[in-house]
């Protein structure tokens, strides 16, 4: 149940995420609209039974997001009284009433939750519009000089020809506009020699102009896609996502382990970026960035300045050696610090001696070598053979909390607020791990406790 509402309303990397947020936004915005024109125009009594059932399907969709959120969220209070929430609450309520301020108010709350709740396609498109911004301006703006142009011209010589039909510069506008597109409804038509050529000319002029629109749009469509698929596209305002530097086996056991975690506790999945000049397949797991990850530049396409984690592996190449793939970790570390101070930084070293040298410039939060680790374990698996079992149980069946401390209290205390939640295994102090620690101690508001509870 928590796997489907997470992917229904959380996982936007997901099929059936995009499936019913299209269905929920298209109804939402039938609402606004239909809200809009029911306060300036009025419906007819006829429509009003169907324009009620499209208020309660959209106050359900939005009653339906409300419970499903709560389900999901770790923390029900603040869930509650987070902004967005009561925002929420005041558009479930149905727009149809005799109150009309009210009206106004669940209106605009709709709208703004449009904005906030459906923004990944505003950002997509925006997106679009973003890359290709010169086509598009030029386009629109041709036809908005052709279209300005004619209507004056058809305005003067129609009007001032006597064209009963064209009274006003909106009639004109109209006239304009519905010969351009090719419609042609015939109810206003011109009368003057020199309008009906204008006719003709707008009609071919109408034609070419709007199969422009639709070939630049359906054409930056595609392209941007394309784009997408071929690494091409910049991340640069992303934020508290993870940043992964290099692609091997190492990266796909991380990312079916980071998934399959992420699906369990039921928490929102943040956005991976993989930097790699490999050809990788598209993936609705990560996004993927084509390019060379000891590059300023690339990295900062990356969105490396606002990630939240930078993870860089030991990709491999034909003509690397380990102590080469080690310096190109090295260097892209250093890069990443100079660009994101406070991102967390984790890099797989190859060669032991290189692990101490960068372990003295202390660039890196956190270290893995390879092989160090996998033979650490294995002689720790001649000495005593229970380990496995230990190390298994670690792995599959303990749950680890991060718990800031909102005061100072010592660790006595902390037992007793938390017990509950959880047994302490110890305390992150900046890049220090203090295991097991006295009863007497004291923490504070910077340090994190680490609790233990089985799954």
């Amino acid at each position: 149940m928590r796997k489907l509402l997470y992917e229904l309303l959380e996982d936007d990397r997901s099929f059936v995420f995009y499936i019913y947020n299209t269905f929920s936004f298209s109804v939402i915005l039938i609402s606004v609209i239909l809200t809009l024109y029911d306060e300036f125009y009025g419906f007819h009594s006829k429509l009003h039974p169907v324009v009620l059932e499209i208020e309660w399907v959209a106050s359900g969709i939005i009653a339906f997001e409300l419970i499903g959120r709560y389900i999901l969220a770790e923390n029900k209070l603040k869930y509650l009284t987070n902004s967005l929430t009561i925002l929420d609450f005041i558009a479930l309520i149905p727009t149809f009433q005799i109150f009309r301020a009210v009206r106004l108010i669940v209106l605009i709350a709709r709208v703004l939750r449009l904005t906030y709740r459906y923004r990944f396609f505003f950002g997509f498109f925006a997106n679009i519009i973003k890359e290709f911004a010169f086509e598009l301006i030029f386009v629109f703006a041709l036809i908005l000089v052709v279209i300005f142009s004619i209507l004056l011209i058809v305005f003067s010589v129609e009007h001032g020809g006597g064209n009963e039909k064209i009274n006003t510069f909106f009639d004109a506008l109209y006239y304009v506009i519905i010969t351009a597109t090719t419609v042609g409804y015939g109810d206003i038509t011109p009368t003057t020699p020199l309008g009906k050529a204008l006719a003709m000319v707008l009609g071919v002029l109408g034609l070419f102009l709007f199969s422009l629109i639709t070939a630049t749009v359906s054409t930056a469509f595609f392209h941007y896609v394309n784009m997408l698929k071929m690494g091409m596209v910049s991340f640069r305002e992303l934020k508290n996502h993870i940043v992964v530097c290099g692609w091997n086996e190492t990266g796909e056991v991380m990312l079916e382990e980071i998934m399959k975690y992420w699906e369990e506790k039921g928490e929102r999945k943040k956005p991976i970026v993989v930097v790699t000049d490999q050809e990788l397949e598209t993936r609705h797991e990560f996004y993927y960035k084509k390019g060379d990850y000891v590059s300023e530049e690339v990295l900062k396409n990356a969105g490396v300045e606002h990630a939240d984690m930078i993870i860089i592996l030991a990709e491999k190449g034909v003509d690397l050696t380990e102590d080469s793939i080690d310096a190109r970790t090295i260097l892209s570390s250093m890069l990443a610090r100079d660009l994101n101070p406070k991102a967390t930084i984790i890099a797989e070293i190859l060669l032991r001696e290189n692990a101490k040298t960068v372990k003295r410039k202390n660039i890196i939060d956190y270290i893995i070598v390879d092989g160090e680790v996998v033979g650490q374990m294995i002689s720790n698996f001649l000495k005593r053979k229970d380990i496995p079992q230990i190390l298994d149980y670690f792995l599959d069946k303990v749950d680890y909390l991060e718990i800031k401390p909102k005061e100072e209290k010592t660790i006595r205390e902390i037992i007793q607020e938390f017990g509950k939640k959880g047994k302490l295994l110890g305390i992150k102090r900046g890049r220090d791990f203090i295991f097991l620690p006295d009863l007497d101690m004291e923490v504070t508001p910077e340090d994190t406790l680490i609790l233990v509870k089985e799954k």
